[in-house]
């Protein structure tokens, strides 16, 4: 009873409005009532449609847990500055594709690439 009211359209109009709370019901993204108190629903919608991913549960798989830690710690990192940013994410990257076993990407790509011609 109470999930069937908190997704009803009423309550979820109601959230919405009062406390900017994003509709579950697609339609209410282009409700007049919504619209002005929140003009930007539509393009939240269009966002949510070309596919968002909000964690990286696929790739990482039975790893999740690891892959949110190593990201945690690279970003407490920087944040305590204790790293830059850049050489956080190198790290991360590396760390990524060794816990994971993904090829390298990017800037490591060619790095990795010119350590297999100098190591042959």
């Amino acid at each position: 009873m109470l999930v069937r009211f908190l997704c009803s359209r009423d309550e979820q109009v109601r959230r919405c409005r009062d406390a900017s709370d994003a509709p579950t019901i697609s339609e209410l993204y282009n409700a007049p009532e919504l619209l002005s108190s929140n003009p930007d629903l539509p393009r939240s919608l269009e966002v949510f449609n070309k596919g968002t991913v909000l964690r990286p549960a696929r790739p990482a798989g039975t790893m999740y847990s690891e892959v949110s830690r190593a990201y945690f710690e690279a970003v407490h990192a920087v944040l305590t500055r204790k790293k830059s940013a850049a050489q956080a994410a190198d790290e991360l990257q590396d760390q990524l594709q060794r816990m994971l076993k993904i090829p390298a990407v990017g800037a490591n790509a060619d790095l990795e690439q010119r350590n297999r011609v100098d190591c042959h």
